[in-house]
């Protein structure tokens, strides 16, 4: 999948799994049939390609950049944060902002925490600016999401379930049904990801391919530099 997620999980990688570890920088790309984030697609069930440039200190600082290609236009996000591990418990807050090329009076930000211990994961994120075509709409301030993911080996394949659910500040001013949650497994190989995915949108327009079980594949690669 082109998740964002996948970008921070690469970001802080080196720090959470190193007591102490140099800064180091790094660049990455990917492919995919469909661009999915949060269970929902961005390039309208077609192809979208991605690359990003991140950079973790030894202080456990991570700053970072991400571009993908949407049905209209890109979308590029940049990321802060502070990642580390506190016994066995690793955790990882930081601020991200997504910008629309296309709309940015839809641009927005979230705060997130990570907290992870053993091979699960916890996350919340909340919207703490919009830009004013979000007022009274999705991706206000106070929307919240919450996930969680669970990473085990499946015989050569490292595999991964996960689920999410989006609760939007404004759903009773979007009909109240604006919420939804989503949920998905995954397997890795190398550089490619096969994910299957679905979410449970209850569209009032009728679109029932909003919640069509959706197969992603997706190259990914980072490199040092």
């Amino acid at each position: 999948m082109l998740k964002k997620s996948m970008v921070l999980t690469s970001a802080v990688a080196a720090i959470l799994s190193s007591g102490s570890v140099l800064a180091d920088a790094s660049v990455n790309a990917a492919a995919s049939n469909n661009y999915l984030w949060r269970g929902v697609t961005q390039s309208n069930d077609t192809a979208s390609v991605s690359g990003g440039i991140d950079w973790s200190g030894e202080s456990g600082l991570y700053l970072g950049v991400w571009t993908g290609s949407l049905v209209f236009g890109t979308e590029t996000d940049f990321y802060a944060g502070y990642a580390g591990k506190a016994g066995d418990v690793g955790y990882d807050v930081g601020v991200i902002t997504y910008q629309y090329s296309q709309a940015p009076d839809v641009n927005f930000t979230e705060a997130y925490v990570n907290v992870s211990f053993s091979d699960l994961t916890l996350g919340v994120a909340s919207t703490i600016d919009s830009a004013a075509g979000n007022l009274d709409d999705k991706f206000d301030e106070g929307d919240l999401y919450v996930s969680a993911s669970y990473g085990f080996k499946a015989g050569a394949f490292d595999a991964s379930v996960f689920a999410g659910s989006y609760m939007f500040e404004n759903d009773d001013l979007l009909g109240g049904n604006a919420d939804y949650s989503h949920y998905g497994v995954s397997l890795t190989s190398g550089e490619v990801t096969v994910a299957l995915e679905k979410n449970d949108i209850d569209d009032p327009a009728g679109d029932a391919a909003d919640d069509n079980v959706r197969i992603v594949a997706t190259w990914s690669k980072s490199w040092d530099i």
